[in-house]
């Protein structure tokens, strides 16, 4: 049983038409001063070609294009008689009449002229006419009319009196005057006078609607038919109604207001609308209207600024059509009718109003979330707190189930016999109608499940709050091998072709099976990464999130690709809250249903349905204007320009009137001929360039709603830039051939300056050549000389070894080498510090010097040791004698603060025959130490006797063997006798 709150309990429902859609709702938009309007007073509109609306305030001009206002005022636009701009028409040329009330300008390619300087008195202009051949009319404190080749007004001298409202209907315009009005035409001037028992009567608004002639007035409405006049009756209104505004726009109704209502004149019956109330209050004193190009209703208050109506492709129901609470959790179809569940129960959309159910008060909540039908006609109604089971067919409650009457009951769905519940506080199923969780994993008897989903090949998909879980015929598993592993996962749901798409609360969705998913979010083009509900119609896949609801092709997501991507409704901007019918509600099962031709989701303020016909449509498309070019102060706005050589520098200004969420506008620029990709200016809506070559260019613009895939057509201006002479082609052709003659003069001072070069780069080459082979004697000798003594060193000795050994052979006189050791240097140094040991080297090094022949050789051999090489044999002990009585006798307790003299240990060997002279060296190192060893200060000097015994070395032989086998003989100071006796 149906049980609605009006009807009793037992009365039986029939079978129900289909829904009856008759609501005529409109969304609206409001500007005032803070969104740049120049006054809040908008006492005319107008729309050119471009689309830009034209506003008259009380406080100048304003051109608009939906994001800004360009304001013209007396401060900035001179010709301006008045900032109180009183009437504006747009005439067939697309010249912008002003009027104001203290004279009248128009617009024209960009400049205004005052028209009115040669006529006196015009006065306040209060409105305008444009007869079939051109002809403007202009209504003051009289008629006029312009004289275009005469550039002058001209009084209609048929008129006599103040015009208050100008009308044309074809070939006649209609006077409002005092006390009556008058027709002109072609047959002539009439005059029609008001009643006599009327007076003071100001015709102020005239509307001809077929044979009715409306007429607007200080004393209330009128109409005019059979040249008889009729006072009409505004319902709500007193009979003498001041009427502000009368306007009839293309679809030929009448729209009719008063200081505080508006109303429509539907099939002769004025009929009192509400489009005029808002959120914010009453919109009032409405004294203008348009109804622009695609279909919006532009209001003008004397008091409240500018407001714009539209009609939405979706509708909405929620309170104006009795729902018992605004905040709609799930919908489900029912016969021909919607059931939804709001934060108040259920409620049943029949016939455009809802009606709630008396099954309600036996619900465990009303906050209901989740609904299913199943094949057994049972209604399943999932609440905040617990689950319900009521008649499909009648409605009627039957039970509750109070095991989960503490859950929130946000999924339900039917597998074969079986029924299953997701809950915020785990996952049951219905057996023998008991709930049971015997069959479900740990894991999921407390998660918070969002959704069950039983496909067709048998699994069931569960998605919680952090995760997806799978049963097919090996269990249940959690689903890891996807980008929505561990996310929010809010809607699940399996195609025809038998793809699953999974969806998540902020992570976008994915689309496949397992092991083969393509995941789709923010960063591949959707408008959200959000997906509250997927529904298949067509080729076009309809998601539904937090920001609106978007159709997509779904044949290019099977590829990979998001293509033709179209926001039906767009919520993302802050303009949204009175723009749009904000969508999407919930995340969970029944967010979103198809039923009658229409697709329906739940929101926060009823539900929004969409006809299914507009999956294939789209709303109109900006149209860019490009405003002006301007290249060194001078603004370029025709569709040409040519540029002189300096003007390199460009700046770009363009816009796109649009009406709808404008912030959302998109723009995108080329300069053809220098960019090689379009330039994505976001909604930026200028462009810059600097320094360009000259050259022929195409500047073109392009623009697009951020809810649409698609791209106007677009606006383009041709620019030459004009070179400098020296840039031309014939400038460059002279300096070509200059520049050859350059070149050959180049060439022929080149060779001469060639064959110079050559000769004193062969001079050079020997100067240099010479200076580096001294360079290199020089650098040979460093490094064969300690840096501190300046003697040799033992690379000296590496180097020079051979000469020496072979001028000794020539001369068959053995080298004497002999290796000096100052005594107790270590203490020294480390007493008197390194500096003092250095100081006390170099002067060793100078006494060695001075005390060595010509013919010695004299090298550091290594901290204070010394290796002397005697090419003459003959004096070698005189040699030694000399060096070690210099040496002690130096002053060294003045000169170097020494407390006694230096002294040294030499020792000394021949060369010995068929020996290398290593060997000779070690022996003499071997002499030196038994000469520091026995007191030091003195000196050994070996001498062979004969010929060293074959198989011995200097390694395993030492000269005291030597010297007792009768090899060696020994001469020194000390008394080596005694020592080795």
């Amino acid at each position: 049983m149906l049980l609605f709150s009006l009807l009793p309990s037992c009365l039986s429902v029939p079978q129900a038409t289909a829904l009856v859609l008759t609501q005529d709702d409109y969304l609206y938009r409001i500007w005032s001063v803070e969104a740049g309007l120049p006054q809040i007073s908008v006492t005319a509109i107008a729309q050119d070609a471009q689309g830009f609306i034209w506003l008259g305030t009380q406080n100048g001009l304003a051109r608009f294009d939906g994001l800004n206002f360009k304001v013209y005022n007396t401060a900035n636009t001179p010709t301006l008689p008045s900032n109180l701009i009183s009437a504006l028409h747009i005439d067939a040329q697309q010249r912008l009449w002003v009027g104001t009330v203290n004279g009248l300008v128009r617009l024209q390619q960009h400049e205004f002229s005052r028209l009115d300087q040669q006529q006196d008195a015009l006065g306040a202009v209060s409105s305008f006419a444009e007869l079939a051949d051109g002809t403007v009319l202009i209504g003051a404190t009289q008629l006029f009319r312009w004289h275009e080749q005469l550039k002058q007004l001209q009084p209609v001298v048929e008129h006599h009196g103040q015009v208050f409202q100008l009308h044309q209907q074809h070939d006649t315009v209609w006077i409002g005057a005092l006390n009556g009005f008058a027709t002109l035409n072609a047959d002539g001037y009439q005059w029609h006078p008001a009643p006599e028992q009327v007076s003071a009567l100001q015709i102020s608004e005239i509307a001809v609607q077929g044979a009715n002639v409306y007429l607007g007035s200080n004393m209330g409405l009128f109409s005019w038919q059979n040249k008889q006049w009729q006072k009409l009756t505004l319902p709500g209104q007193p009979t003498d109604t001041r009427i502000e505004l009368l306007y009839r726009d293309p679809q030929q109704r009448l729209w009719v207001t008063t200081y505080e209502k508006l109303y429509n004149l539907h099939k002769g019956v004025l009929v009192e609308t509400d489009f005029v109330s808002d959120k914010d209050g009453d919109f009032v004193w409405v004294e203008s209207m348009l109804q622009d190009k695609h279909g919006n209703l532009w209001l003008g208050s004397h008091s409240h600024g500018l407001k714009r109506l539209r009609r939405a492709s979706t509708q909405r129901f929620s309170r104006a059509q009795g729902i018992p609470d605004p905040y709609v959790w799930a919908l489900l179809p029912w016969q021909q009718h919607l059931l939804t569940g709001t934060s108040n129960g259920l409620a049943l959309l029949q016939y455009g109003q809802f009606q709630p159910l008396t099954a309600n008060q036996y619900l465990p909540n009303n906050f209901v979330y989740s609904l299913l039908l199943d094949t057994q006609q049972r209604l399943w109604v999932g609440t905040r707190g617990g689950l319900s089971q009521l008649d499909g067919v009648t409605l009627a409650w039957q039970r509750n189930y109070d095991a989960i009457a503490h859950l929130l009951v946000t999924t339900l769905a039917q597998e074969d016999e079986r029924i299953w519940v997701g809950t915020n506080g785990g996952l049951f199923y219905l057996q023998q109608d008991e709930l049971q969780q015997s069959e479900v994993p740990e894991a999921l008897r407390q998660a918070k499940v969002r959704m069950v989903y039983p496909d067709s090949r048998q699994r069931l998909w569960v998605g919680t709050e952090n995760g997806l879980y799978i049963r097919d015929a090996n269990g249940f598993s959690r689903v890891d091998d996807m980008p929505l592993s561990g996310s929010f996962v809010s809607t699940i749901v399996e195609f025809a072709d038998g793809n699953i798409l999974v969806g998540g609360l902020d992570q976008g969705f994915v689309l496949g099976q397992p092991g083969q998913w393509q995941w789709f979010n923010q960063q591949n083009g959707l408008p959200g990464s959000g997906a509250l509900h997927a529904e298949l119609v067509g080729n076009q896949l309809l998601i539904s999130n937090f920001q609106g609801f978007y159709r997509v092709n779904y044949a290019g997501l099977l590829q990979g690709r998001v293509e033709q991507l179209y926001m039906l409704v767009d919520d993302r901007r802050p303009e949204a809250a009175t723009d749009s019918h904000r969508c999407c509600n919930g995340a969970g099962s029944s967010k979103g249903a198809v039923h009658q031709g229409r697709v329906w989701y739940p929101t926060l303020d009823g539900v929004v349905s969409l006809p299914l016909q507009q999956l294939i449509q789209h709303g109109p498309l900006p149209e860019p204007v490009l405003e002006s070019l301007i290249a060194d102060e001078q603004y370029y706005r025709n569709s040409e320009a040519r540029l002189a050589p300096e003007q390199r520098d460009w700046h770009f200004r363009f816009t796109a009137p649009y009406y709808v969420q404008a912030s959302s506008v998109q723009f995108r620029y080329q300069l053809q001929g220098y960019d090689a990709h379009w330039i994505d200016a976001g909604n930026r809506r200028e462009a810059f360039y600097t320094n360009l070559p000259p050259g022929h260019y195409s500047f073109n613009v392009q623009v697009r709603v951020a809810a649409d895939y698609r791209w106007s057509d677009a606006v383009t201006m041709d620019i030459r830039l004009t070179p400098y002479w020296h840039e031309t082609a014939w400038a460059r052709g002279v300096l070509a051939v200059l520049f050859i003659l350059l070149l050959w003069g180049l060439y022929r001072w080149r060779l001469l300056a060639l064959a110079r070069s050559q000769r004193q780069l062969a001079k050079l080459v020997a100067d240099r050549t010479r200076e580096l082979h001294q360079a290199n004697e020089k650098l040979q000798l460093m490094s064969m000389q300690d840096a501190l003594t300046g003697l040799h060193n033992r690379h000296y000795l590496d180097s020079n070894i051979q000469q020496v050994l072979a001028r000794a052979n020539r001369h068959a006189e053995p080298l004497i080498w002999v290796l000096l050791d100052l005594d107790y240097f270590k203490r020294i140094n480390d007493s008197l510090g390194h500096q003092t040991g250095d100081n006390i080297l170099m002067v060793v090094a100078d006494i060695l010097r001075q005390n060595s022949r010509s013919s010695d050789h004299v090298i550091r051999w290594g901290g204070e040791e010394f290796l002397l090489i005697l090419e003459h044999s003959e004096d070698a002990e005189l040699v030694l004698q000399r060096i070690q009585d210099a040496i002690r006798q130096y002053p060294w307790q003045k000169n170097m603060a020494l407390q006694q003299p230096l002294t040294c240990s030499i020792g000394a060997i021949a060369q010995l025959t068929d020996c290398n002279w290593q060997h000779s060296l070690r022996l003499a190192d071997q002499a030196l130490y038994w000469v520091k060893e026995h007191g030091r200060d003195g000196y050994l000097l070996l001498l062979p006797v004969s010929v060293q015994p074959a198989g011995t070395s200097a390694d395993t032989t030492s000269i005291t063997s030597l010297l007792a086998a009768g090899t060696l003989h020994a001469i020194s100071n000390k008394d080596f006798t005694t020592q080795h006796g």
